[in-house]
């Protein structure tokens, strides 16, 4: 026998509520959903142009650095390359001078010879000779002026000068260096003193 199948009485409020209601009215009401809006055209080339351009900068960038460790990679090989040569020149010229002051004269040979290579070579060779003669450090200073290297002519030139700071060709030296280095208030400076305490023609002795 099949189970019976309960009655439930209507509330009296809701059998109002019921009966307010035409038959057939009953509608089921959705939510108020709206589809979004697709941007403009214009939106999405904009969006388009600024992703290839952030592309393309990370792409340059990457690009940039490459080359530059490239260059600097490069670069280091031929430093390397060049003290290598200047150690094969060095010892090339252990035969040709046999202290400090011969250095200097075969160094002062090169550099009228116009060999710039040898004449360096020489007159780090008299550096080492004697690392306490002052004259050694002038001259260095003096053949790295003559090749157009400024930094290191200044570091020579001032050392000559802690061990000898009287000398005025070395402060003539060093005011001349200082021009090329693009210090005037130095050049002034080291010129005056030169003045001060005269001008050395030769280099040595």
């Amino acid at each position: 026998m099949a189970e019976r199948i309960k009655s439930y009485k209507l509330s009296a409020q809701l059998k109002a509520s019921l009966g307010t209601r035409p038959r057939g009215s009953f509608k089921y009401h959705l939510p108020n959903f709206k589809l979004p809006k697709l941007p403009a055209k214009g939106t999405i080339i904009t969006a388009v142009i600024l992703v290839a351009l952030v592309g393309a900068y990370f792409g340059a960038k990457k690009t940039y650095d490459y080359l530059n460790l490239k260059t600097e990679q490069a670069r280091a090989e031929q430093e390397k390359e060049y003290k290598v040569h200047l150690a094969q020149i060095e010892n090339e010229l252990k035969s040709q001078a046999q202290d400090a002051f011969g250095y200097v004269e075969l160094s002062q040979k090169y550099l009228k010879d116009g060999d710039g290579e040898r004449s360096e070579a020489a007159a780090r060779q008299a550096v080492e000779k004697d690392p306490l003669w002052a004259d050694g450090y002038a001259n260095l200073g003096q053949i790295y002026l003559s090749l157009n290297k400024f930094d290191q002519a200044k570091g020579a030139l001032e050392t000559a000068l802690t061990k000898d700071p009287l000398n005025g060709q070395t402060h003539y030296l060093l005011s001349l260096t200082y021009q090329e280095l693009k210090n005037s208030e130095g050049a002034k400076a080291e010129f005056a003193k030169a003045k001060a305490f005269g001008f050395e023609t030769e280099i040595g002795g």
